[in-house]
């Protein structure tokens, strides 16, 4: 299989609007939701698409799907359909996903944790994306409540990975990943003994508490 390609988008942009911490014993959880406006250069995307795959928003059967680790599980991908031959904008694009029965909002278990994203809900704010999303955190041992220390980093990421089709054939050749799109910068730095791509926002989890994530305690991955 080959290695994914990542590159950052010029002009792809993901901005803290605000947040919130809120602990739920009668599920064993901490909740936290928080809003994020996203936002991108369509010049820019449609030219670094063509770069990977000529004519990408040409191509009927052509494939997008958001990656918003963080934020929200998108369990599918979209094909562009005859929608491609009139994307000419931001906005069009953003509608591909902005639907809500695409996400994921069941538990799944992890090496430590159970983790459940929420369905996100969006929203156009002044040209831009506004994603309102939440995820659940909950301990494995169902004897003990789940306290702020438990938590692992949480990073959140806003992405889009293009994916071709072929034409001649999209009933029996499922997409190909051929590039993911991205905020954050192309190479690895260390945040607390584990590697985020740098550029990545994330909480800062030192003086955490329950109530209003403030702007202060989003970080960005140096």
């Amino acid at each position: 299989m080959a290695e994914r390609i990542y590159r950052k988008l010029e002009g792809m942009t993901l901005e803290f609007v605000s947040g919130l911490l809120e602990e739920s014993p009668k599920e064993r959880s901490i909740r936290y939701s928080a809003s994020f406006d996203m936002d991108l250069d369509f010049t820019r995307f449609v030219q670094m698409a063509n770069v990977y795959i000529p004519g990408y928003l040409d191509n009927p059967v052509n494939a997008i799907r958001p990656e918003l680790d963080g934020l929200a599980y998108h369990y599918s991908y979209n094909y562009l359909f005859d929608a491609a031959g009139t994307i000419r904008d931001k906005q069009a694009l953003f509608k591909l996903f902005a639907f809500s029965g695409y996400y994921m909002d069941q538990w799944a278990t992890g090496a430590d944790l159970e983790v459940r994203y929420g369905k996100p809900v969006f929203e156009e704010v002044g040209g831009k994306l506004r994603i309102t999303a939440r995820r659940d955190f909950r301990l494995l041992d169902a004897t003990r409540q789940i306290e702020i220390g438990d938590l692992p980093i949480i990073q959140f990421h806003w992405a889009l990975n293009l994916l071709q089709s072929d034409l001649m054939m999209p009933e029996i050749s499922a997409p190909v990943t051929k590039v993911v799109l991205m905020y954050m910068d192309e190479d690895w730095v260390d945040v607390e003994g584990q590697q985020l791509l740098r550029g990545t926002h994330y909480i800062d989890r030192k003086g955490l508490g329950f109530g209003n994530i403030a702007p202060k305690q989003i970080l960005t991955a140096k």
